[in-house]
């Protein structure tokens, strides 16, 4: 709520970062929608390719963060990131020559207004048609298996509301969201464990979505209450995982205050903003 975030970056976001950075540049250079070829180009495709790739690893060494070895991301290195970038296009050159999706926008931003007067922004990776239906896709990059991420699906908020902004912004029912992982874990003696490229799917029933947006306006009036309470109870379950661990580990408030000033700095969350920092 005060716009906090840690001073340390941290490799796993930059990573993911400059992976949907080249994911969007791709696309774009490509052409989207219209203006795509209507037969796959090999050659625009690899133009396209080129400068994806190239303004990733850019992206990817600016942050100038180095994994620790001897870590579970010890392999996120710029070598293994274009070798990402190239599992990445042979996957979506072979999408495009089948010619079964078709990418409507990317990167779209989009604010839609609740039944309880509230409003809700997304930042969509793509909107594409598949079997003549509207989908949302979203790019993750990960380490975990396929059958553990999988279980992440559903219930999630983050696809039911992209789901139902989706719907609501674009005059059509969208089905729901394709999930493409990037998968990469840990060398380990017997296997290189990525890059590899999965493809996952999670839809939403119109009542699916009449729930959330009821259950919506249950969270936004317990936040209503917090703000005017100045009280903000903690979610234990999710402390070991927290960006903020250490700032309530202060006994006192003075000295969650002095753990902010000193450790994290102030830049207001805005899923709209688009540039290098977004990690």
């Amino acid at each position: 709520m005060l716009g906090y975030i840690p001073k340390e970056k941290e490799i796993v976001f930059l990573w993911g970062t400059s992976y949907h950075h080249f994911r969007y540049i791709l696309e774009l250079r490509y052409g989207v929608g219209k203006d795509a070829p209507p037969k796959f180009d090999e050659g625009k495709g690899a133009e396209a390719f080129a400068e994806a790739s190239q303004q990733g690893l850019a992206m990817f060494k600016k942050g100038n963060l180095v994994a620790a070895p001897g870590t579970r991301f010890e392999f996120m290195t710029t070598e293994r990131l274009l070798k990402s970038f190239i599992a990445a296009y042979k996957h979506w050159s072979k999408e495009k020559q089948q010619g079964r999706v078709e990418v409507i926008a990317i990167e779209q931003v989009c604010n839609a207004q609740l039944v309880d007067g509230s409003w809700t922004s997304i930042r969509a990776d793509q909107l594409i048609r598949w079997n003549s239906k509207l989908w949302g896709r979203d790019f993750k990059t990960t380490t975990k298996e396929k059958d553990f991420f999988a279980r992440q699906l559903e219930p999630n908020d983050q696809f039911t509301r992209y789901t139902l902004v989706e719907s609501r912004i674009s005059g059509e029912e969208v089905q729901g969201q394709f999930v493409e992982l990037l998968w990469n874990a840990k060398p380990t003696k017997n296997k290189t464990n990525g890059p590899e490229i999965i493809e996952l799917t999670t839809s939403r029933t119109p009542v699916q979505l009449a729930e959330w947006e009821k259950d919506q306006a249950i969270v936004n009036e317990q936040i209503a209450v917090s703000r005017n309470a100045d009280r903000w109870p903690m979610h234990e379950i999710a402390c070991p995982f927290c960006p903020f661990h250490s700032v309530c580990t202060k006994p006192t408030e003075n000295g969650m205050m002095a753990q902010l000033e000193m450790h994290y700095t102030v830049r207001p969350w805005d899923n709209t903003r688009v540039g290098e920092d977004d990690y």
